[in-house]
């Protein structure tokens, strides 16, 4: 049988080299049978020097980015007992081996060696089809030279099923990692898709008012969360246009949404002028005006997409410039590019996008209750415009006190996984900010029902818990899922409450990846 891991050789000026392999090992692993290339790193050390060491491991990362030839540094390491090798630390288990044959009488050597000395680090993870979709990736992208591509973007195509279905973060930064490689060794990629979640905001730190004229404006903290989100694919059409790919994991793409992404696909336009045509796939978006960021969200992943389309490579602040978000707040676009808990200082005007000056993760464990109203909307657009010139200037003390709650409270709290001190900081940050918008909300929070529901979990002794933006979506902290499903329940019992769902924290960017011949699903064709 084959079984895949990586092989340590070492050359003759004492340089490792890590590489993948499939050995072919009988069920004693007494014996390995190596067939490498004769134009491989790895055969070109073991003619100098006949011993190396192959490992089992579950690192698919590690795995993907030895097929891609990207390890550098190295991983952690330690000699070898009987050979002159090197082991790697992570791997799980690990054997010594000595070649005793060598058949050299075709490009692809056969080595049969022998096992002189085995060790176990760690136990094995156990089955995962994500895990092995990502190494039947590592092992195609060796054979970009021996494949034919349709052959490839197939093979690649039903694994991307697999990885989109089970994966986690490692399996699909791997799969990320090869997909890029063979979208560059085949040429440009036939498609470019966009995931993202959503953002909560809990509050700005300023606003108008000569006291804080010449000041920054706005600014604010901000935390990404999995869901809802956006998932968007960008390929190229004869002209732009925008198609919906209903998921149902998610509400109904809306003929607003659709329009929205028209506006931002011609944004992108706007910027260049030579890129061909390109039709947007769209499948999950953001609820509009519901406090969670989806106009930021959505276009950037548009942006990013029909960039990553070309090959282009902007940054997420030049991206949003392009289709004009971040005017006000730039945790949306932060959040974009790195996830976690953020905080942005402000701009000195509304043309510029407010500079990140802090980012924690968030604890992984932690969970947040969402919740909104059968019906509302938050403010946005002219409303929103109108509503700060109406409720005047945040005090400067506000302010002052805001920044404080951050930097003494929130910040160090969420350093120390201490979710009641978090909580308590971000309860009293957003009450603050609710009482400076009191005039045109009607109070600290937009509903009456949503407020009602912030007094109960007070009471019921959830220290978190607020309206994200203008709402109406009320947030609530909470430290696992046990305890968020139980809190969900009573949430979604009481009067007013229209929808409530469990989410996780997401600590991590905007996942963008160049997709290989993704096979075409039946689409329904609006604008």
């Amino acid at each position: 049988m084959i079984l895949e891991g990586l092989v340590t050789t070492v050359a003759g000026d004492g340089l490792v080299n890590l590489a993948p392999m499939g050995p072919i090992v009988d069920q004693d692993m007494s014996t390995l049978i190596l067939r490498p290339f004769q134009t491989s790193t790895t055969f070109a050390n073991l003619m100098e020097h006949p011993e190396g060491v192959f490992h089992v491991t579950d690192d698919v990362l590690l795995l993907a980015r030895a097929a891609i030839g990207t390890v550098d540094p190295l991983p952690e390491m330690f000699p070898a007992e009987d050979v002159a090798g090197q082991v790697v630390a992570g791997a799980c288990r690990w054997y010594e081996f000595r070649i005793e044959d060598a058949d050299t009488s075709s490009e692809r050597t056969t080595l049969t060696a022998r096992i002189v000395r085995s060790g176990r680090i760690r136990d094995y993870f156990g089955l995962h089809r994500a895990r092995h979709a990502a190494l039947e990736a590592a092992i195609l992208v060796t054979r970009v030279h021996l494949l034919p591509p349709a052959d490839l973007k197939r093979q690649f195509a039903e694994l991307a099923v697999v990885v989109d279905k089970t994966a986690g973060p490692i399996e699909r930064q791997a799969f990320g990692l090869l997909e890029d490689y063979l979208a560059e060794a085949l040429g440009r990629p036939e498609a470019f898709s966009v995931t993202t979640g959503s953002r909560l905001h809990f509050g700005l730190l300023a606003h108008g008012g000569s006291s804080q004229e010449g000041g920054r404006q706005f600014g604010g903290a901000g935390m990404m969360i999995e869901e809802p989100g956006v998932w968007l694919r960008a390929a190229p059409g004869d002209s732009d246009s925008v198609e919906t790919e209903p998921s149902g994991e998610s509400e109904a793409v809306s003929e607003a949404d659709i329009g929205r992404v028209g506006g931002w696909l011609a944004a992108a336009r706007a910027v260049n002028t030579n890129l061909p045509g390109c039709r947007i796939e769209l499948a999950r978006t953001i609820p509009p005006h519901s406090g969670l960021g989806s106009g930021t969200q959505l276009a950037l992943a548009v942006a990013r997409a029909v960039a990553g389309l070309h090959d282009l490579a902007p940054s997420s602040v030049e991206l949003a410039e392009r289709v004009g978000r971040g005017r006000r707040s730039g945790i949306g676009i932060h959040g974009f590019d790195q996830g976690g808990f953020l905080v942005d200082a402000g701009g000195r005007n509304e043309t510029d996008i407010a500079p990140l000056v802090a980012r924690v993760d968030v604890p992984e464990s932690w969970r947040i209750v969402l919740a909104g109203p059968e019906t509302g909307e938050g403010l946005s657009g002219e409303a929103e415009r109108e509503a700060f010139v109406r409720c005047g200037g945040m005090p400067s003390e506000t302010t002052g006190v805001l920044t404080g709650l951050l930097l003494q409270r929130v910040l160090p709290a969420l350093r120390e996984a201490d979710i009641d001190e978090a909580g308590e900081g971000l309860y009293e940050f957003g009450r603050l900010v609710g009482e400076s918008f009191a005039a045109v909300q009607g109070g600290c929070y937009v509903d009456a029902q949503m407020a009602s529901l912030v007094e109960w979990a007070r009471g019921a002794g959830i220290r978190g818990v607020g309206q994200s933006s203008w709402g109406p979506t009320i947030w609530m902290l909470v430290p696992d899922t046990a305890v968020a499903e139980s809190v969900a329940a009573d949430v979604a019992a009481r009067p007013g409450v229209g929808w409530c769902r469990v989410v996780r924290p997401l600590n991590r960017g905007a996942e963008a990846r160049a997709t290989i011949g993704q096979p075409r699903r039946t689409l329904s064709k609006s604008g």
